[in-house]
């Protein structure tokens, strides 16, 4: 009993540590990404900000073909994002790449959020909160759990392959494809939010 209750305390301990470099890492993205807008030309600032401009006054319009559309892209974009740090948790080379991947999604997270901003100043508020909830949060979520996972499982088989450490490959890869599962059915959620929910509150 108590070897048990030690060996979960040291893989939660484990997760917890790895979960926090992962929230430093797309803390330092979102910060960078933020930032950014304030780096370009004029001439890119405002490519940028009429880009902006044409998403929202174009986005309340849409048809159903449209939306189909926006449905079929997020859908392919969650999936295979998520897909490629599931597979890049099963070898030993995906650490540093999960950790790549994970900045680059919390960069363009920031970058989005400030060119926003950077349109609609105080207004931008209700708009900023559009963009988030539900569906990026909820994908931003599961992202960072994925992200855990995948390293982990990653931590997992360079100590089994190159240290001799004893691992049960079989029993996490029953969890590890579970959590590919609820990613599905997550992207899929978001998917329709995105498509056929939030150009009824633009």
């Amino acid at each position: 009993m108590k070897k048990m209750y030690y060996n979960l305390r040291r893989i939660f301990s484990k997760k917890n540590k790895i979960f926090y470099v992962i929230l430093f890492i797309f803390i330092i993205g979102l910060i960078s990404g933020s930032l950014y807008i304030t780096m370009l030309n004029n001439k890119d600032k405002l490519y940028i900000l009429g880009k902006i401009t044409n998403y929202y006054s174009n986005y309340s319009k849409i048809t159903l073909d449209d939306k189909l559309l926006i449905f079929k892209n997020s859908l392919i974009n969650n999936i295979l994002y998520i897909i490629i740090i599931w597979i890049l948790g099963i070898s030993v080379i995906g650490i540093p790449i999960v950790l790549i991947l994970i900045f680059f999604k919390s960069f363009v997270l920031g970058f989005s959020i400030s060119s926003i901003y950077a349109k609609y100043k105080l207004s931008s508020f209700l708009k900023i909160m559009l963009y988030l909830f539900p569906s990026n949060i909820i994908i931003l979520i599961y992202t960072l759990f994925l992200c855990t996972f995948s390293i982990l499982l990653s931590i997992n088989l360079i100590n089994s392959a190159f240290y001799k450490k004893s691992f049960n490959f079989g029993s996490f890869m029953g969890k590890y494809l579970f959590i590919l599962l609820i990613g599905i059915i997550i992207s899929i959620i978001s998917s329709l939010i995105d498509a056929f929910i939030m150009p009824l509150l633009y």
